[in-house]
């Protein structure tokens, strides 16, 4: 059976710790980072806007283009039958 080792981080350590990382951060990187971050989700955003805007306007002239194929369809179908019913009566 393998024991493993614990090492107890005093919190003290931790505290020095995170004071050494916040002192390497200078302010104007951190708010360039914070700048971006806030127009990565900006762009973000306005892709899944525009992405939901293509889909709706290609949707609707794919209706468009249904409704009309239908429509034709019936129309050569109604004349078709008309065609049919004046071969009989003649």
């Amino acid at each position: 059976m393998t024991v493993l080792d614990y090492t107890d981080v005093t919190p003290g350590d931790r505290v020095d710790r995170i004071t050494a990382q916040a002192r390497q951060w200078s302010p104007g990187r951190t708010l360039l980072g914070l700048l971006a971050a806030l127009l990565v989700g900006l762009g973000r955003a306005a892709y899944a806007v525009f992405a939901a805007l293509w889909l709706a306007v290609t949707w609707c002239a794919a209706a468009v283009k249904v409704g009309w194929d239908d429509a034709r369809q019936a129309r050569a179908e109604r004349i078709e039958a008309v065609r049919r019913a004046d071969g009989v009566d003649a």
